[in-house]
């Protein structure tokens, strides 16, 4: 009876081309694993204003325009109650357009207010449009102008903007129609829209 008829035996040398066990002799295992080469484009940024509009300026701005925009939405919560209530010589179209206006008009600059003070909180750009975007960086918003380098791929101009990435399908009479749910900043080539390079809105680290 042999001993160790169950082990394996080999004799010289053995080359296997993936992962492989050393069982006996010379055994030279090979991952073959595709390197996969990482092309990056290039850009400056030139700031163009400086706003006086730090974080700790929004805050207080974000914090004044809700107060501001209670104020016309109660007026209008009382108009509507006195028309419940039979007193329409109290009522006139013009006073309910005048707090409407208001309101709106406050709500809507609480909205920016609150995207800018995002933006310098984060410390993050975000693109604009013709190669321009606005930034965070040190907690103050600056306007800036992006430069792109020519593209790695084929050497033709690029552009910087909010690409979009993914979208929506809805089916309206017959018809496809497609709504953006998500852009990224990106810089893209003029002459082939293919080559096209995400830009990290955080790439700038903090210091």
């Amino acid at each position: 009876m042999k001993k160790d008829s169950k082990q394996n035996n080999f004799n010289g040398k053995v080359i296997f081309h993936g992962p492989a066990q050393v069982a006996g002799g010379d055994i030279i295992n090979f991952l073959n694993e595709e390197k996969k080469q990482t092309t990056a484009a290039g850009y400056t940024s030139e700031p163009v204003w400086r706003s006086p509009f730090t974080l700790a300026v929004l805050s207080w701005i974000s914090a004044i325009l809700t107060v501001v925009s209670v104020i016309p939405f109660g007026k209008i919560l009382q108009i509507l109650f006195c028309l419940f209530q039979g007193n329409i010589r109290t009522v006139t179209n013009f006073k309910m357009n005048y707090y409407v206006y208001f309101m709106t008009i406050s709500l809507l600059l609480l909205v920016f207010s609150l995207w800018f003070r995002r933006i310098t909180k984060k410390q993050i750009r975000i693109p604009l449009a013709f190669d321009y975007a606005i930034n965070g960086m040190d907690r103050r918003i600056v306007i800036e102008k992006v430069k792109p380098e020519k593209c790695p791929i084929c050497g033709g101009k690029m552009k910087y903007y909010n690409k979009p990435v993914e979208w929506r399908e809805h089916y309206v009479d017959g018809k496809t129609k497609r709504e953006v749910v998500k852009r990224t900043p990106a810089l893209e080539c003029r002459r082939n829209c293919e080559h096209w390079f995400k830009v990290d809105q955080a790439e700038e680290k903090i210091s």
